[in-house]
C-alpha cells in the first residue's frame, strides 16, 4: 500500500502543487499520467491499488525508489 503522507511530503518538499505533478506527468516521456484529483486520492489514501505504471511514473516525479513510498509494516 502507498504512504501518501510521504508522497504528501516528498511533493511538498520538491515545492510541487499537485496541478504541478499533473501537468509533469503530461509529458510523452511517461507511459501515463496522473491528474491532480487522483494524486489527492492518493495522498488521503481513499486510493488503495493504483496501477504499478502510475507508482512508477510518481517516484520518477518525486526523485525517488517506488519502494520508498510503500508503507513499511
Amino acid at each position: 500500500m502507498l504512504d501518501g503522507k510521504k508522497i504528501r511530503e516528498m511533493r511538498l518538499s520538491l515545492g510541487y502543487t499537485t496541478l504541478d505533478i499533473q501537468n509533469l506527468t503530461k509529458n510523452q516521456k511517461f507511459e501515463t499520467s496522473i491528474s491532480k484529483s487522483y494524486l489527492e486520492e492518493l495522498e488521503r489514501g481513499d486510493k488503495k491499488n493504483p496501477s504499478l505504471v502510475k507508482v512508477v511514473v510518481l517516484a520518477k516525479v518525486l526523485g525517488c525508489k517506488v519502494d520508498e513510498l510503500i508503507l513499511s509494516a
